[in-house]
């Protein structure tokens, strides 16, 4: 069968789309157009899926049609040929990722031959990131991995690159490409077999370039509304299924693969070289010549796609293989009769004139395509004329350059005026023809056009303080090191220098350090540099420490932290009631806060409760997470020989954050360092944690401290000077700071932006939309009111991290970034659906997994009306931790009639959802929410919930490890592609090219809200802890109101912002409010 395919489209889902692109309008256009087959556009998305679903069933094999097929005209006035209207699964993924230590943004086509294939795909993408804002959802993953997801999900699926010169959202973009398909998809490079040219390339083009001979070329409208259906498409001549489409584009020489229906490349937007704006297009000879700067404004000129396409090509003519799918150029019929009119093609006259031919020729494809000449002239010569010129190339073309789509017109200056002139509009004398498209030459290749490599700011080799800390043989050194000067660096090579150079013995080295990923960080360099040498040396967190020591007398120790010591508390002493349980928690609290604070009198009685809690940890062999160092402490101060036998097997002791350390932590110190070397490392500006027990004086006690050599670290080698001058003015204000002076080696420009919002929200706005600039726009609508659009290094979404003094700061800054589409990790935020309108719904959910355990069986029992505290007891104290059949095993227990009626419906309730649920989540949930009173599937959080569950299919099981997953998500994963939110506390230890740092109000920072008492002084450190997480820029911001726990009030700007100085910061509006300087201000506050 020979048919017409569009591919590529998008769906009202899709951000600056039409509405009228639902799946009605696109089959009633197709048939205006001619079109057979249409892509489905945007599978991802929650809400189309759910249409989809709805409104097609399945037709021919892996294609699918209407369930009503009775659609209106798109035309009123014409009754196009009755086509077959099929449509194919396909969506778009916007990839912005790093690759090869550049920046890449890639899109990327998916295909699949059904809705369970497309379900399984959404299921992962909706773990990785944001799908629910955008029909093209924007995911911080690699092309290659995308791949490998495809090929696992839905193996007879394929992938295809999405237009692929397009300057910034392309496999071979000029601003952020590759320059070869092994490059992006690595070694699944073999399962890529067709290519999408784009708009403002054609199959010559690509025919200059031997590496793409392999490939199928194929061509789609890409487009965003129905009547743009078909600019570019595909025929074929093959079996009219899923599979025989596959193999056609897999063996395109085979004749199944028949001919692509293109735009003349140069009607592209992005076909030359330019600047918009400044109105300059170029030929790339041309760009060349003036080293790709525009002439006017002197920024980068936008590299074109001919531009590029010339860097990689190796031929001077396009090379056919035999059997290559025929060509055809092609100007959309409404632009052809728009230019005969001398109007517009979406204008009245127009459209009225294209219905009537539509009505005359039955489609578009079929009147520029089949119809021959002699026939279109009987309805208009002039007509005639225009079609035979565009079937034989003899056009007029003016190129599209930087998103200014370009014009191709079919006749010359003046004769249009002529032809106005005559009786019959459509009449008129034959034309001169233009002269034919001139041969191109490749450019002289230029070193990596578009795999720009970061070139790291450390030293490969130590600088002088360095060396001196890495090389010093005093016993005991304590360590100086500001922010940035390479402080795990130095640590690491002083480990790796004492193995090399004095012997050590790597199995009698400790390395503490305050984090765990700290010490992941730390052993995996180790590990690089060292390889198995790097194993026996112990590297983890003071707990880690401890708990090694304490576990080689009880290796089964268990440890109980916050979340499992309610429950531990319930089950060790039932008899206390909850008053008690409340009064123990608060005991523990105190005794340990004591402790950590180095309060705690020698001879100070337990109370009560404490003394019997702390002794019921033995038989039952585990211990408090709060308890595992002070216990470890006693065990050195209790017991001889196993003090003797821990410090005769250390001998030199590394620690990190020094300054962190509270008591317990540092009387271990002490005791270890009684017989082992002291290499201590840290920074009393960083000292943040106060509020946990951290004492800053221990820092300076073990200075003083008899044989004690103390070192700097001064050099800073992240951040720019400006951020590092601002960070030590306000610094300087502290009386209890640190000596070092910090010396800045990045000389980049840099400054400190300042921005006043009105509220919180516009200044989540403001943020949302700074990063979007700084991305270069996420798309190519956004790309064009990107105010950095054209500067020269393209970021990714993990070089953005907002920073904020309060959690509850972080919900408008989530929205504004979700509203944009933009993906990002949420460290340490309450998710939506575990919000309180949501909260049962999702207890619900979790006790319909198949692994559901006891907790999230009670938390479900809890939220159901009839259940009280004495059942929950009763449950939780009988029944085992996780319950395969939790009614039958609560059947068993004495309860009350009417709970156990409860319990056992419930349990029926949720056996039924699992069996509905393996016809898709989505239905099912709709069903069992109201029935069970937790929530109205029409209400917004809940559409939100079920949009969600959309995407997961029938795969209840992955559902429920996602919520789980993204309920637990609290901590920095620095491998997410993805814009960080999180506490200026969180961040402490991490580095991002660009820092927003939000709320830098008065009552929030310092912390006063809530009548919180925050030392001044911390808070101080905490704010420079903040600032030098900046590699790059600095972006400060406040709002005027905000409200936060529940009230609104008004705020003024930090004190600390005016102690820093003003000639470092530029106060700036909002990007899309006009500026009253374009260069920015100086702040006036000051």
């Amino acid at each position: 069968m020979r048919y017409i395919a569009d591919l590529h489209i998008h769906s009202p889902f899709s951000r600056a789309t039409s509405k009228a692109g639902n799946l009605q309008g696109l089959a009633a256009w197709a048939r205006v157009k001619g079109i057979h087959l249409l892509g489905t556009g945007d599978f991802t998305h929650p809400g189309w899926f759910s249409q989809l679903k709805e409104q097609l069933e399945p037709a021919e094999p892996g294609f699918f049609k209407l369930k009503n097929e009775a659609i209106p005209p798109a035309l009123v006035q014409a009754t196009p040929e009755a086509l077959p209207s099929r449509f194919l699964l396909t969506a778009e993924i916007s990839s912005i990722y790093k690759r090869h230590g550049a920046v890449r943004k890639v899109h990327n086509l998916l295909y699949v031959p059904d809705f369970a294939s497309a379900e399984r795909i959404n299921s992962v993408l909706a773990g990785i990131g944001n799908i629910e804002s955008d029909g093209r959802p924007i995911l911080g993953l690699d092309s290659r991995d995308l791949l490998e997801i495809l090929l696992e999900k839905a193996p007879e699926g394929f992938l295809v690159p999405a237009h692929i010169w397009t300057p910034w959202f392309s496999l071979f973009g000029s601003r952020s490409g590759f320059n070869t398909i092994e490059e992006c998809y690595g070694d699944l490079s073999p399962h890529v077999f067709a290519l999408e040219t784009g708009l403002s390339s054609d199959p010559d083009m690509n025919r200059l370039i031997p590496a793409l001979d392999r490939f199928a070329l194929i061509s789609n409208s890409d487009c965003h509304s129905p009547g743009k259906l078909g600019r570019e498409a595909n025929i074929f001549n093959t079996g009219f299924s899923f599979s025989d489409l596959r193999e056609a584009l897999k063996n395109p020489l085979t004749g199944g693969f028949a001919a692509t229906i293109e735009f003349y490349p140069e009607e592209g937007k992005y076909h030359c070289d330019g600047h918009r704006n400044c109105q300059v297009c170029l030929e790339p000879v041309e760009t060349r010549k003036i080293g790709a700067i525009c002439p006017v404004c002197g920024k980068p000129l936008t590299v074109g796609v001919l531009h590029r396409v010339m860097e990689l090509a190796e031929r001077t003519e396009p090379y056919y293989p035999p059997g290559s799918p025929a060509v055809h150029s092609l100007i959309p019929l409404p632009e052809v009769l728009g230019e005969i009119l001398g109007a517009g093609p979406a204008t009245k006259g127009v459209m009225a004139l294209y219905s009537r031919v539509i009505a005359r020729f039955g489609s578009e494809f079929n009147l520029l395509l089949n119809t021959p000449g002699e026939e279109i002239n009987l309805m208009s010569p002039v007509l005639g004329e225009a079609v035979a010129r565009i079937r034989t190339g003899k056009v007029i073309r003016t190129p599209g350059y930087d998103g200014e789509f370009g014009v191709i017109r079919v006749f010359a200056k003046g004769e249009r005026e002529e032809l106005a002139g005559q009786i019959n509009l459509f009449t008129g004398k034959k034309a001169k023809h233009p002269a034919a498209k001139k041969e191109r030459t490749p450019l002289p290749p230029t070193e990596k056009p578009s795999s720009a490599r970061e070139t790291p700011l450390l030293p490969r080799k130590p600088n002088p303080e360095q060396l001196a800390a890495i090389t010093n043989r005093a016993a005991n050194i304590l360590v100086a090191a500001g922010p940035g000067t390479g402080k795990t660096f130095t640590l690491v090579a002083r480990i790796e220098h004492l193995l090399t150079k004095e012997h050590a013995r790597p199995e009698e080295m400790v390395a503490i350090t305050f984090t765990n990923r700290a010490a992941s960080e730390m052993r995996a360099r180790l590990e690089r540099d060292l390889g198995e040498g790097a194993r026996p040396i112990f590297v983890g967190t003071f707990h880690a420490y401890c708990l090694s020591l304490l576990r080689k007398e009880t290796p089964d120790l268990v440890v109980v932290g916050e979340e499992e010591r309610d429950f531990y508390l319930r089950k060790s002493f039932p008899d206390f009631s909850r008053a008690e349980h409340h009064i123990l928690k608060k005991q523990l609290a105190g005794y340990v806060d004591q402790m950590n604070r180095g309060i705690l009198p020698a001879d100070a009685e337990l109370p009560d409760l404490l003394a019997r809690y702390l002794p019921s940890w033995i038989p039952n062999k585990a211990i408090d997470l709060d308890l595992v160092i002070p216990c470890c402490v006693e065990r050195f101060r209790n017991d001889p020989d196993f003090a003797a036998e821990v410090t005769g097997r250390v001998t030199h002791l590394f620690v990190d954050e020094f300054q962190d350390l509270n008591h317990p932590q540092y009387q271990l110190v002490l005791l270890l360092g009684k017989q082992a070397r002291v290499f201590a490392i840290g920074d009393p500006n960083q000292a943040i944690y106060g509020f946990r027990g951290s004492d800053l004086t221990l820092f300076q006690r073990f200075r003083e401290r008899a044989g004690v050599t103390t070192l700097p670290l001064i050099r800073n080698y992240r951040s720019a000077p400006a951020i590092i001058d601002g960070a030590a003015a306000l610094i300087r204000r502290n009386q209890q700071s640190g000596d070092t002076q910090l010396l800045a080696e990045s000389t980049s420009p840099s400054r400190i932006e300042w921005h006043q919002a009105p509220t919180a929200q516009a200044e989540a706005e403001f943020i949302a939309h700074r990063i979007e600039e700084g991305l270069g726009g996420t798309s190519n609508l956004s790309r064009h009111t990107a105010r950095s659009a054209n500067q020269a290094q393209a970021r990714s979404f993990a070089d953005f991290a907002v920073l904020y003094r309060l959690s509850q700061m972080a919900e408008p800054i989530a929205e504004a970034l979700h509203h944009k589409g933009i993906p990002f990790q949420l460290v340490g935020g309450t998710p939506f659906f575990l919000k309180p309108g949501l909260k049962a719904a999702t207890h619900f959910l979790l006790a319909s997994a198949p692994d559901a355990t006891l907790n999230e069986h009670l938390q479900l029992l809890a939220d159901l009306p009839g259940i009280g505290e004495a059942t929950l007891s009763l449950l939780e104290q009988k029944l085992p931790l996780r319950c395969h059949d939790f009614p039958g095993a609560a059947a068993t227990l004495p309860l009350p009639a009417n709970t156990a009626r409860i319990i056992r419906e419930t349990g029926g309730t949720l056996t039924n959802f699992r069996k509905a649920a393996q016809q898709g989540i989505t239905d099912s949930l709709s069903e069992a929410l109201p029935r069970m009173g937790f929530g109205n599937p029409q209400d917004l959080e809940v559409k939100r919930l079920l949009q969600l569950a959309n995407a997961f299919g029938n795969d209840l099981q992955a559902f429920c490890d996602h919520l789980r997953q993204n309920a637990q998500a609290t901590i920095y994963d620095e491998r997410a592609e993805g814009v960080a939110l999180m506490s200026m506390h969180a961040a402490k230890g991490l580095e991002f090219p660009v820092v927003f740092l939000a709320g830098l109000e008065e009552d929030i920072l310092p912390c006063t809200i809530a009548n919180r008492h925050s030392d001044v002084e911390e808070e101080r450190r905490l704010l420079y802890v903040a600032m030098t997480r900046a590699q790059e820029s600095l972006i400060l911001s406040g709002a005027l109101n905000r409200t936060i726990f529940n009230r609104t009030s008004s705020h003024r700007p930090s004190r600390f912002i005016q102690e820093i100085p003003a000639s470092l910061v530029l106060e700036v509006d909002h990007p899309r409010h006009k500026r009253r300087n374009a260069g920015g201000r100086q702040m006036q506050l000051f």
